[in-house]
């Protein structure tokens, strides 16, 4: 996804309970664990939100051995997109797997949601797939057949030659409109009209899958594409070049409802922020949390700050030395736009970063 405005955090408080923007899958990035995976038992069940729609789906961890580990699994290596841990799916000629999660809420209908995720396929994969898809439904899939399911998913994603790529992150993402009764979100290849197709062992890793509400205004703000990333941040410089002491917004940064705990569809661009800091060490950085004139200001005060820590402990546990980060919520005493619109409003809800040389 390219943004027309650089390396940000999307941070939306609502009118009145004051949150940001919500993201739609509890575990984008499959951190919430039940237990640890290991060669026993690495079933996508050892999670706390993701199911299989039919016995398969798999779970790696990074503390978990070598079977079920990150990076190193009985399908070779890959590093997370982004945290600990990622799902996997097999799909071969008569058995494919899904993975499902119920979603925070059911969608809007008539609603405009973007859809992100991030797969590879593994080291050991002798096959590989032409067609990715995400369907929306109205509940969970049980029982599904060892064919997989024969529908069309709500979006389907091509690539002729196939998702080929190993040991690389390809980044999937395009906007849907909800029709208003989906609850529930399925990842797999739906075999509609080309199961006779596949052939030998295709395994495909997932990570950071995410679907978040956006507004017409940031409709037109996204360019939908698929990207193929590399899991080594050493070879990955970040997109951006914040002037030395002018403010900057940082979006893409989600929390849960009514906290400010960090999601993992937050990590991929927190690290390339840790990535930049901890490449110039001669750097400061102050980070300052904000939001519009709605509801109590004593309660956004403390909001915005418990937030804008959240971020900076990130950066700490990411090895940026705590001295050189400072952090500030202001509630809604700094806005940028009018608060008498929906989308001023959006605007004033944010969390910036000011990068000092020391």
């Amino acid at each position: 996804m390219k943004l027309f405005l650089p390396f940000a955090f999307v941070c939306l408080f609502s009118n009145s309970e004051f949150t940001f923007s919500q993201e739609m899958v509890p575990d984008p990035s499959f951190e919430s664990a039940r237990r640890i995976p290991t060669k026993k038992n690495n079933s996508i069940r050892c999670t706390k939100n993701w199911t299989p729609t039919n016995g398969g789906g798999d779970y790696y961890h990074k503390e978990g051995d070598r079977h079920a580990g990150a990076p190193k699994n009985i399908f070779g290596r890959q590093k997370p997109h982004s945290g600990k841990a990622f799902g996997g799916i097999c799909t071969r000629r008569n058995f494919i797997e899904y993975l499902q999660t119920k979603l925070s809420d059911t969608l809007i209908e008539g609603q405009n949601y973007l859809v992100e995720l991030y797969i590879s396929r593994a080291e050991r994969s002798i096959g590989r797939v032409k067609e990715f898809g995400v369907l929306f439904a109205s509940g969970y899939r049980w029982g599904v057949g060892d064919l997989g399911i024969s529908e069309k998913p709500s979006l389907d994603f091509t690539r002729r030659g196939g998702f080929r790529k190993k040991k690389k992150w390809i980044k999937l993402s395009a906007v849907y409109t909800a029709k208003g009764d989906e609850t529930t979100l399925i990842l797999g290849y739906f075999n509609y009209d080309s199961c006779k197709k596949l052939r030998g062992v295709a395994h495909y890793y997932i990570d950071d899958v995410t679907v978040t509400p956006i507004s017409s205004e940031e409709e037109r703000m996204i360019e939908v594409e698929e990207k193929t990333i590399d899991t080594d941040l050493e070879t990955h410089k970040p997109n951006f070049k914040p002037i030395p002491g002018e403010s900057f917004v940082l979006k893409n940064i989600f929390f849960e409802t009514n906290k400010s705990d960090l999601l993992g569809s937050s990590f991929p661009e927190l690290d390339k922020l840790v990535q930049f800091l901890n490449e110039d060490s001669e750097t400061t950085i102050m980070i300052s949390g904000h939001t519009d004139n709605t509801g109590n200001e004593i309660a956004n005060k403390y909001l915005s700050k418990a937030r804008a820590k959240a971020v900076a402990t990130y950066l700490i546990s990411n090895g940026v030395d705590a001295e050189r980060i400072n952090y500030e919520g202001y509630g809604s005493e700094k806005p940028v736009s009018t608060n008498s619109t929906e989308l001023g409003r959006q605007h004033n809800r944010r969390v910036e970063a000011v990068i000092q040389k020391s």
